[in-house]
């Protein structure tokens, strides 16, 4: 666990928080530490949830499998991304299956001992349910802006508003986006070779300038 202190110090889960309060923190909760395989299932679509993630190593998508067999990739969760959270608080069925693309380690967190704390009411342990609290307040303005992109009609108003937003993020004109571009394309709900050819066309208009999953606005 040593090496991923850095790692954590840094994760907004542990804001405020500093390495040797994230280490009592952890034996506290008696966080399990767990690495999984390529392609590896966490949970299933319907199961409850009692414990939260966050990503230590690889990847972790959360999908939603179609009637046809078909999947739809609705979030990637990378290093220090946090996820179950919202879950593990309302425990309701999971609306979508976790997954590792090429594996992952990641450090689970239990609902009951974030909740309970060891019982001297220790400030780290305040500070992690308060950064909690902000995660999943920071996810609902993350769904909304999904919202927003799905419900727009017109496919390139689709792709600039999720790239204006990704600009914004990064804070730059230059940026990077977390998708492949068949990933890109479930996420924003369009076919790939669509996508693709509004790209091209947004880049040979001057719109923007990109290779691979890399992006430069031009003049939006």
């Amino acid at each position: 666990m040593e090496e991923y202190l850095t790692l954590l110090k840094n994760a907004p889960l542990f804001d405020g928080i500093c390495e040797a309060e994230i280490r009592r923190l952890l034996l506290c909760l008696g966080a399990p530490l767990r690495t999984f395989g390529r392609g590896a299932i966490l949970w299933q679509t319907g199961d409850t949830v009692a414990q939260a993630g966050i990503v230590l190593a690889g990847t972790v998508d959360a999908v939603q499998y179609q009637p046809d067999g078909s999947m739809q990739l609705v979030t990637r969760h990378k290093p220090g991304s946090v996820f179950g959270d919202l879950l593990m608080g309302t425990q309701q069925p999971s609306p979508v299956t976790l997954q590792t693309s090429d594996g992952a380690q990641v450090l689970f967190l239990p609902m009951d001992a974030i909740l309970s704390d060891c019982g001297r009411g220790c400030p780290c342990h305040i500070q992690l349910r308060h950064n909690l609290y902000a995660e999943g307040a920071k996810k609902f303005f993350q769904l909304r802006r999904r919202l927003q992109y799905l419900s727009e009609p017109r496919l390139r108003r689709r792709i600039l508003l999720f790239l204006q937003d990704c600009r914004r993020d990064a804070g730059q004109d230059y940026f990077t986006v977390p998708f492949s571009r068949s990933e890109m394309a479930d996420f924003l709900g369009a076919n790939r070779s669509a996508l693709s050819r509004e790209l091209s066309q947004l880049q040979q208009e001057g719109f923007i300038e990109f290779y691979r999953s890399s992006f430069r606005f031009l003049h939006v």
